[in-house]
């Protein structure tokens, strides 16, 4: 499946959102990834229902980006076949602006983390989830991506207030605004939350790696505060 589409706006100090091209992945590594996919829906912060892609793994937990959830009072998640369920967010960190959803229900299929350490030239797939505004259903898309090197991204939490580093990696991709929180997939599992794009190159973007201790925390069943609005 070819993609050209958004990933998500966030504010951030040296470079913002993220993106996808227009290249054919690895039809397995694809199908997986897209079996994942959930399109992420936050309403509570004014009359516009916040929109995200978001990633289902190891017992049916949904992994998505802060912003898009933050000071939300209800989440939904949608997968792939357009089965719809409420979703609990048990792990919000403002600082890396990663969070952990679990659905009343399961929605997708979940995918393998990776446990091998990013490395250059690896490459893989990112999949958004996108409204088809015909049919007023959920699109799953997804485009190649190559890694260029693990960096430390220095920059601010989502509400520009506290300057965080974040440890993640830069790879080659073309992300447009509107789909934030969608997760970089390899052969050897998925990692990294996709978080910005170069302001000066469109084909650079960035990703932050997944702390085992919000895995972990993820597991839990109970809700948690996801501070305000943003």
């Amino acid at each position: 499946m070819n993609a050209t589409r958004s990933i998500g706006a966030i504010a951030c100090v040296v470079a913002l959102l993220v993106g996808c091209d227009d290249s054919t992945a690895t039809p397995i590594v694809d199908d997986d990834a897209i079996a994942s996919a959930v399109r992420v829906e936050a309403q509570g912060c004014g009359p516009r229902t916040r929109t995200g892609t978001g990633t289902t793994i190891d017992d049916g937990v949904v992994i998505t980006a802060a912003h898009v959830v933050a000071g939300a009072d209800r989440v939904d998640v949608v997968g792939a076949d357009g089965r719809r369920a409420t979703a609990d967010v048990v792990a919000f960190d403002p600082l890396l602006d990663i969070a952990a959803l679990r659905p009343v229900t399961p929605v997708a299929r979940p995918v393998a983390l990776r446990s091998t350490p990013i490395a250059a030239d690896d490459v893989g797939v990112v999949v958004v989830a996108r409204n088809d505004d015909t049919t007023n259903s959920v699109i799953m898309e997804s485009v190649a991506v190559e890694v260029a090197r693990t960096v430390t991204i220095r920059t601010t939490d989502i509400y520009l207030e506290d300057d965080v580093e974040r440890p993640g990696f830069e790879f080659e991709a073309s992300i447009e605004p509107g789909d934030s929180g969608a997760m970089v997939h390899f052969p050897t599992g998925a990692a990294g939350v996709v978080w910005a794009r170069s302001t000066i190159d469109p084909s650079r973007a960035w990703a932050v790696l997944l702390p085992p201790d919000l895995v972990s925390s993820s597991t839990s069943h109970e809700p948690v505060d996801t501070g305000p609005c943003r």
